[in-house]
Formats: structure tokens, C-alpha cells, sequence
């Protein structure tokens, strides 16, 4: 299946993690980016600005010339639009009037919004991408922000960020006891914050409240390995449910105390199992951090679950694999 990805040139997590993915797992000349976005090619940003890097230099100079040449002749079997950005809407916009009838098209909606293409009212564009959908509506959509109980109908499905790609940590010393690390773009996120910055370690690794993503002085690889060092970290949703920390903290085998996604994740982590889910007004967070930082063989083994359930279930290369089966000309 040889695929055309329309793609922003801004950062979309799920967009540059499932373009890896598709690389990784089709093979660069079966995945055309439009337009060859450099961000893919060169490794000059630091994790998680980096998560599209899957091509080299030489790929970059050969899919210049490769993407002219598909896209005139159409050579490609499904049309993805990447995200819910202005950038990837106008190259759709652009390619419908020689797009074939017969060839689907299957959006990525990455957005933080719930509703289907929510993001564009909230950017400014909503009118682009009515009217693109107006003239060709897409086959199947994938969904971050699929909220558990919200009909939105049969041609819609679940997609959550995952994992990766991310660097190799190998061992990491725990030095931390609790952190959460976020910006408040919540309530939940400030009533945490108040909670925990003059609690534990909190105030002195830095968990306390008026953050900004640009000042964050935990950045790149030295983000995961922070991450990595903290016995236990916390998260709570952001614009949206679903939030890459999410992902991360099990990812990195550290243990997650964290408030319940109310969005539909397939193989979800479970409660006890994997991680702890705190109630939705917090009142027993700091009960159970308390507990979990007691036992340390409890938290660890729950840590090192999560872990291999993560990497098993829920990294990137999972998340290209579950969009491929369903993406199969039999369900198109």
C-alpha cells in the first residue's frame, strides 16, 4: 500500500509518530511525505520535537524528486492527512481537483478538541476544512480525543499518542520521590500542583505551579532520564484527556499515579496492575502517594509491568500496525 501523508511543517506528536511508525514499518517507499519535511530527515531537535526523524540526508534528496514524480503520476494508494493543522489542510485543499475518485482518503485527527476536526474552529480554520470535507469527505478518521461514550459513528476510530520513538536510557539512579512536571493548562493541573509543590521533594525538583513549556530546564533525552529518576510521577490532562506524559512515565519505567483518561484507549493500562488512577477531585492522591512511596517492591514491580505492557502494546510502532490493519483495502 503505497501511501501519500500530507504533513504540517509545525509539530504534531501523533502526526510525526505515526509517519515514523509507517517508515519503519512500510518502508520509506511506500510513505511520501507532502511536503518532504525536513524535520523528518534531520536530527537537529531535541525529543519531542524530534519524533518524525526516520529518513537521513540522502533520503531527503531522493524523496524531493521521488514525491514529484508519485505526485504526478499518482502513484499512491490512499491519500493521509497527517493533522488537524491549517499547513496540512491546504495542501489537501490543493490536491483535490486531480485526486482519483477510487483512492481514500483517511484523516489523523490529533487535535485536543472531542469533536471530529474540533482543533480547526479553535485555529481559525474551520471554514478550510468544511469546505475541503464538503468536496471529499475521508474514508476513516482516527481519533485522539474519542471520548468514552460519544457516538462518532462507524468510520471512527480510536487513536491515542504512544511511546517513542524515543532514546535508549539504559540505568537509571531514582533520586527523585514524586514530580509532575506541566504546564497548567487545566484547572486539575493547578488544584495538583497546589497540593504537591509543598509536599515530598516536590518544591525542590521543580513540581510547583507557574511552569512554562519554554523555560522548562528539563529538556530532550535529559527529559526521559529525569523522568526516569523520579519514584513515582504524576499526570493529569492538559488541553485534552489524552497527554504524551501519559505514555512516557510507564514508558521509562517509572511508576504512574495518574487522573483516569476519559477518552477510549484499546488496552489501556490497568488500575493496580500497571499504574494507580487517582479520583477525579484528588482527595485520595496523596493517600496514595504516600502508600506507594512506603513499598518500594509493590511500586516497582507495578513500574516494571507497565513498562513491558507499554512497549508491548502502546509504542508507536503498535500505533502505525493497529492503523494499517484497519487502513486494509477490505475495510476501506
Amino acid at each position: 500500500m503505497a501511501l501519500l501523508f500530507l504533513n504540517s511543517r509545525g509539530p504534531d506528536y501523533i502526526e510525526d509518530q505515526l509517519f515514523a511508525g509507517l517508515t519503519r514499518l512500510l518502508g520509506r517507499e511506500l510513505v511520501m511525505p507532502y511536503p518532504v519535511n525536513k524535520e523528518y530527515y534531520l536530527p537537529h531537535k531535541p525529543y519531542p520535537r524530534n519524533l518524525g526523524h526516520s529518513r537521513n540526508l540522502a533520503d531527503y534528496l531522493r524523496d524531493q524528486i521521488l514525491v514529484r514524480r508519485k505526485l504526478k503520476s499518482r502513484e499512491f494508494d490512499a491519500v493521509i492527512i497527517g493533522s488537524t493543522k491549517k499547513d496540512t489542510f491546504e495542501r489537501y485543499r490543493d490536491l483535490l481537483p486531480d485526486l482519483p475518485v477510487g483512492i481514500p482518503v483517511i484523516y489523523i485527527d490529533g487535535g485536543d478538541w472531542p469533536e471530529v476536526g474540533g482543533d480547526a474552529k479553535r485555529m481559525g480554520f474551520h471554514d478550510l476544512l468544511a469546505e475541503t470535507f464538503s468536496r471529499r469527505p475521508p474514508s476513516l478518521v482516527f481519533k485522539r480525543e474519542y471520548l468514552i461514550g460519544k457516538d462518532y459513528g462507524a468510520n471512527v476510530h480510536p487513536l491515542p499518542m504512544a511511546f517513542g520513538p524515543a532514546p535508549e536510557l539504559g540505568m537509571v539512579e531514582k533520586k527523585y520521590g514524586v514530580s509532575c512536571w506541566c504546564v497548567e493548562s487545566d484547572p486539575i493541573r493547578t488544584q495538583a500542583l497546589s497540593l504537591l509543590e509543598d509536599s515530598y521533594d516536590c518544591r525542590a525538583n521543580g513540581t510547583i505551579r507557574g511552569q512554562k513549556f519554554r523555560t522548562y530546564k528539563r529538556k530532550g533525552a535529559g527529559y526521559l532520564r529525569e523522568l526516569a529518576a523520579s519514584r513515582i510521577a504524576c499526570n493529569f490532562r492538559g488541553v485534552g484527556w489524552d497527554t504524551l506524559r501519559y505514555w512516557e512515565i510507564p514508558g521509562v519505567g517509572t511508576f504512574m499515579l495518574s487522573q483516569q483518561p476519559r477518552i477510549v484507549i484499546p488496552n489501556n493500562f490497568i488500575q493496580q496492575e500497571h499504574v494507580v488512577f487517582c479520583r477525579d477531585d484528588l482527595t485520595d492522591m496523596l493517600d496514595m502517594l504516600d502508600y506507594f512511596l512506603r513499598h518500594d517492591n509493590e511500586r516497582e514491580e507495578m513500574a516494571l509491568a507497565a513498562k513491558s505492557f507499554a512497549k508491548a502494546k502502546h509504542s508507536y510502532l503498535n500505533r502505525a500496525e493497529y492503523v494499517i490493519d484497519i487502513m486494509q483495502p477490505t475495510s476501506l
